[in-house]
This record gives structure tokens, sequence and C-alpha cells, in this order.
């Protein structure tokens, strides 16, 4: 059986769980059973199929059972893990993928210990080294955390291929985790093997443990266990209610307000990773190339000091802040400034071509925090420079690069000539000045967490991105990533502040759709206030739901009257139902608050011509050409009813007025050759339909355009069979 047919069953299977199907999900798992060379499993499938045959069977029989639905719904549960379990001991078979490659290289989560005392014995022996000799200990300790690597990778292999856990499992790996004895950057690491884990091979146990993580004291675990909960979570949301087991869990994590606080922060920085396509693609196409088109500035010098730059925030170089104030980049450096104040991704573009260096070939080493004692950056430079500058240092400082970009920068450096490189030493301001400045992003616990889950999360997203093993794993951040969508972890982001806060940062993202679904759950609190019923609103404007914008923003009206943009939205939401008398009575109230807002002037004169009172729309047209002259939509709006009133001088007038203007459009020639055309002006108005057709309109397009028009040059004395006829001669 090969890859795909193994798929096909697991998804198929997959899928008649999902829909309660449970009898079909059985017998198709039964495919090719008997040849599967576990022997474990296919026992627990022969348990699954007989204690669901047995059901039927009493059922049939007419038996009261009154567990029948918890036993059902336990056995579902277990089919769901079975079906897991059965396609990745078919993969372990015989596939090249890495995963199936270790799964057969750690067959049984009894290699897990020794590994782990192996581990521990290393960190001993690296203590102990400390008491040689100099030269000695540099010698023994290199090759003592070579070895550390090794058993480190080892140890995050063994519990990413680990498949069926118990509770004799989950609490060794627990106690991996909380040993002390171990580095923290290690123990962070092995956190995200139980994630990594559960996304190839799903068991309750997983989910639990990381809950248990979840409430840890040391913020680097609980973020990451947090994190990779919320992705495990959303990736089997289907499942996740047969095991009951998980729900008091989630349970037990409701109940802890630190918890909750960094789930609420994860939330909005995975919804935030939708962002990064969209930043990084306005980085390459924008930002980068008018930088690069500075004089001052050329590929071969866009490095670190840029990078420092825009990542300090700060213009300290008199030049580059003249050459800011006077280039048209200002903009798209306070926009990318604005990004990173936020939190987003802005370095996606810059590191995404630097993940080639070997070290990212060990799938371990995508997921580890940044370590300035690992070997291969310990040996990149001294520790201990003159005057205590070190590149190492002000890297570990920055809150700004994730740990993944933090080891491509420095395998970058690497390569740069030692001379260069020490010139490039002695422009590092000195670590501790570099750490006070990030004290004001990381001066409390909970900032620091914050700055913790939000590197980490881009360093799943680079993962799931760019590396070389993405392709053994469904993407998650391909998904919506939105809490508040699932069944099981909907029910911790239940505080309206957090509920306000991702509802606001989808609205403010663009996400109607979503952002009313978040709001819909906070507007049950009773606590919206005019401003949340108006972004309410206007989320279902911007869905073409008028009806139901129009119903939040009459709440919102009520609660704070005589708003000027409120008032606008509800005009425009009876416009375009085409309600124009109702738009009109609110765009006469907004025009009293605001007189003179040519917007709100132009929409209001539209409105007026709409309904065939031209004298009221030509007053506001009239206004806004006095208040803005040369107003292009007003001089529009002025030729055009004037044409319909049978004003044709004045038509001609203006439309000749927009005909001189820079790039006239493709209305303004169709419009004026109608002006000519009924006045007879023939050979004029072809002149124009001509000129309207090189504005990149074929002769198709030119002709539905003229016959949308077909009424108002009926109505100026232009016949049915005259226009048919305008129609071939343009064509």
């Amino acid at each position: 059986m090969d890859d795909k047919q193994i798929k096909d069953i697991q998804e198929k299977v997959t899928a008649f769980l999902d829909a309660n199907r449970l009898k079909q999900a059985i017998d198709t798992l039964s495919v090719d059973i008997d040849n599967l060379q576990d022997w474990d499993l296919r026992t627990r499938y022969n348990e699954l199929q007989t204690a669901y045959r047995y059901m039927l069977e009493y059922m049939r029989m007419g038996m009261q059972d009154p567990d029948r639905e918890r036993l059902y719904d336990e056995l579902v549960g277990r089919c769901y893990i079975i079906n897991d379990l059965i396609a990745t001991s078919r993969e372990s078979e015989h596939s090249t993928k890495v995963y199936s490659q270790k799964c057969r290289r750690y067959k049984t989560l009894d290699c897990i210990e020794p590994i782990y005392h192996a581990l521990k014995e290393n960190v001993a022996n690296i203590e102990v080294t400390k008491m040689l000799p100099a030269e000695e200990c540099k010698n023994v300790t290199a090759q003592l955390r070579q070895e550390h690597e090794k058993l480190l990778s080892q140890l995050w292999e063994a519990i990413w291929c680990s498949r069926s856990w118990n509770k004799s499992h989950a609490e060794k790996i627990s106690a991996i985790v909380n040993d002390s004895e171990i580095a923290i950057n290690d123990r962070a690491t092995i956190v995200s093997a139980i994630t990594m884990g559960a996304l190839k091979c799903f068991e309750p146990l997983k989910a639990t443990t990381l809950c248990a993580i979840a409430t840890s004291n040391e913020s680097l675990l609980s973020t990451r266990a947090l994190t990779g909960l919320v992705i495990i979570l959303l990736r089997y949301d289907n499942r996740i209610g047969y095991y009951k087991e998980i729900t008091s869990a989630l349970q037990t994590l409701q109940e802890d307000a630190t918890c909750l606080k960094r789930l609420q922060t994860i939330q909005i920085q995975l919804l935030r990773c939708r962002e990064t396509q969209k930043i990084d693609r306005k980085m390459r196409e924008e930002i980068i190339p008018a930088m690069m088109k500075n004089p001052k500035l050329n590929n071969e010098k866009f490095s670190i000091d840029i990078l420092s730059e825009i990542e300090k925030d700060e213009d300290k170089n008199p030049e580059w802040a003249n050459w800011v104030e006077q280039d048209a980049i200002k903009d798209k450096l306070e926009e990318m400034a604005k990004w990173q104040f936020e939190g987003a991704d802005i370095y996606m573009s810059t590191f995404s071509q630097l993940k080639n260096f070997p070290f990212f070939g060990e799938m371990t080493n995508w997921f580890r925090p940044f370590d300035e004692q690992a070997p291969s950056i310990a040996e990149l430079l001294p520790q201990n420079i003159e005057g205590g500058k070190t590149l190492i240092g002000a890297i570990c400082a920055s809150p700004f690069f994730c740990n993944s970009d933090k080891y491509s920068f420095c395998f970058t450096f690497k390569q740069v000539p030692q001379e260069q490189r020490d010139m490039l030493m002695g422009q590092i301001p000195d670590k501790g000045e570099i750490q006070e400045a990030g004290d004001d992003i990381a001066d409390t616990r909970e900032k620091r967490a914050e700055t913790e889950s939000n590197q980490y999360i881009q360093d799943l997203y680079r993962f799931f991105k760019l590396s070389n093993f993405r392709h053994e794993f469904d993407d998650p951040f391909a998904t919506s990533l939105n809490m508040l969508e699932s069944k099981s972890l909907s029910g911790l982001i239940t505080g309206n502040d957090a509920l306000l806060r991702t509802f606001r940062y989808l609205v403010e993202k663009e996400y109607y759709g979503e952002a009313y679904k978040a709001g819909r759950i906070y507007e049950k609190s009773g606590e919206g206030d005019a401003q949340f019923y108006q972004e309410m609103g206007f989320c279902m404007q911007k869905e073409r739901n008028f009806n139901t914008a129009i119903d939040y923003y009459t709440r919102a009206d009520i609660i704070k009257p005589d708003t000027l943009w409120t008032l606008r939205h509800i005009a425009q939401c009876y416009r375009m139902q085409g309600e124009l008398e109702k738009a009109l009575s609110y765009y006469q109230i907004a025009e009293e608050l605001a007189p003179e807002n040519i917007s709100l002037l132009l929409q209001t004169g539209e409105s007026f011509a709409a309904t065939k009172r031209y004298e009221e729309a030509f007053a506001r047209f009239y206004k806004v050409e006095f208040l803005k002259p040369g107003s292009r939509r007003a001089l529009r709006a002025i030729a055009w009813c004037s044409f319909i009133t049978g004003n044709d001088e004045q038509a001609r007038e203006y439309y000749k007025r927009l005909l001189e203007m820079p790039t006239p459009t493709f209305e303004d020639y169709l419009n004026a050759a109608h002006v000519e055309w009924v006045n007879r002006n023939r050979t004029k108005a072809v002149e124009l339909y001509s000129k309207a057709k090189e504005c990149g309109k074929n002769s198709d397009e030119i002709a539905e355009h003229i016959m949308r028009d077909k009424e108002t040059l009926m109505a100026r004395g232009v016949s049915e069979k005259e226009l048919l006829l305008l129609r071939d001669m343009i064509y």
C-alpha cells in the first residue's frame, strides 16, 4: 500500500467519523488490516470492531443500556485515534518520509528514558568541566556541547515520533519538561516535540500534557505549550468533544487567569500571521526596492546597519533622517514601524532566503530558542569582546527577531570576512545598553511572555512555510486560526475584554465576516457602546447586508445621536438598497452637521439627481465646485445633470474642461460624445466615441455602454433604430 492509498483511507475514515457514520468508518479501517505488522494495533482495532458490533446487537435485542450514548462517544474517539495510528504504522513500514524513518528508529517510548538520562549526565559533565584549566575546559566543553546537541536532537525525535501514549509515558515526558537540571531552552524545545508529534498522530494525552505544562511558572514553557495546544485543538476540533480528559483539562485552564490572558494574546498573534504574506509582499515589492533606490544604499550595503535602524525605530544618522524626510519612502517606513510595534512579522522576506544553512537540516533546530551557547553559535565569536561589545548579546536582546532569524543572522554573519566582521563589531553598542533599551518592551513577566509567544509563532510560521520538512505536515497557517470558530477553544475566549479585543482586531484587518461573528458573541454581554454598534454595522455593510447594518447603525445613533459618521453610513446603506428618499433624509441631517463636507455634498447631490430633483442636486454640485475648484467628480456631476436636463451648452462646457485635464476617462469621452450626438454633431460625436475606445475599451464594451444609456438618449430624442446604427457605426 503506497502513501496515497494510506492517506486516502485515513481521510475517508475521518470524513465518516466527522459525519457520525461510525459503522462505515470501522468497516473502511478494515482494508488490508490483516497485513498490518503492528500486532497490538490490530488487537485494538478488533476490540473496537467487536465492542461496536455488540452495542448494535444489544440495541437490536431491545436491551436497555443507560451508558449507551457515553460508550458510543468513547468508541468514536477511539476510532479517530486508531485511524491515525494505523495510517502512521502503515507509512512507517515502507515510506521514505522523515517521520516514517524516525518511527522505524524510535519504535517505542521506552527509548526516551535512556536518552534523557544520558542528557542529564551530559549536563552534569559540562558543569564539572568548569573546574578545569581554561584551555582544557574550552576543548572538553566544546566536545560535550556537541554531544549535548546530538542527545537533544535524539530526545526531540523520539518524543515527536511517539504515537500511542499511556499515563506512564505522559508522566515521564512531563517530568523531563519540569526537570530544572536541564536548561530551560532544551525543555522548551521538547515542548515543541509534543506539539509536532500530536500534529502527526493525535493522542489525547499529548493535549492534556500540554495543558499541564501551560500552567508552568516558566513563561517560555507556558507560552509554547499554550500555542501548541491551540494549534492542535484547532486542527482536530471535530473530535475533541469525544475526549472528556481534554474537556476537563481545558476547564482547569479556564480557571487560570494567567493562562487565559496569555491565550488571548496568542489568539491575536495567530490571527496576525494572516498579515505576514501581505507584509512580505509589500516589503519585497515596495519598501525594500524603494530603499535600494536611495543613492546612499545599495544591495551590498543592505545588511545589519539598515535592519538595525529599522529595528530601533530611531533615526540616529542625520543623513538617514534627511533622506527619509525628503523621500516618499518615509510613509512606507512609518507603516513598517507601526507593523513592528504591533508585533507583526516584518522580517519574513529578509530572512526567507537564509534558511539553507546545515543547521536547519536538523528538524529540532527550527524550534530551538536562540542560545548563544549552542556550538554552532559559540564558535562564531569570542564571548568576551573588549568593552563588553558582542554581536551575540545584541541579537539576544532584540525582541523583534524570532529565534530562527537570529540563528540565520549569525550564520550569515559568520560568512563575512574577519576584517569586516571586526569592523562591524566595533559599531555595535554595549549589550547592557541594548538590554536596557529592550526593558521598555520586556519590563514585566507578561510582556516577556508576549514576546516569547510571538517569537515562537514566527518560528513555527517559518517552519511550515520554508523548511524542507514542511511537506510532511498539514500547514496550520493555511487555516483561519480563529479560536472563536472552534467548539473546543471558543470557551477560552469568553472574557468581554478578550472578545472585544479579538473583534476589533478582525475589524481593523478587514475580516468583516469573522469580526461580525465575534461581535455577536460579545453583544450578548450587553456592554456594547456606540462605537461597537458602529463597527458591527460597518461589518454588515461591507458584507452587503444593508438591512442588518442599518439596524446596528440605528442603535449606535440612539446611544450617541447626531454623529456625522453614523448618519452618513445609514444614508449610504439606504442608498445602496435603492431607498433614496430614506437616504436623503439622513444625508440632509448630516449636512446640517457638516455643511461644507465635500464628500457628503457630493453624495447628497447624487441622491437628489437619482430622484430627478435636479435643482437641489445642482446646488450641492456648484457648492463643491466653489469649495474645491477643479473637482472632477463635481464637474462630471454638473455636466451629466446638465445633459439630462437639456442644458447642452453647459454640459458641453463642463465636458470640455474635463477633456482638457490630464488623463480623461473613458466615461468622459463617452458622455461628451452623447452630448454631440443628440445635437446632431455626428462627426464630432464619432470622433469622441473613437477617443473613448482608445482608453482601452473594445468595441463590445463601447456598444454595451451605449446601450446602457439607451433610456437617457431616447429621452433626448434619439430613436432606438438610430442607437442600433450608432452601435454598428463605431463597432
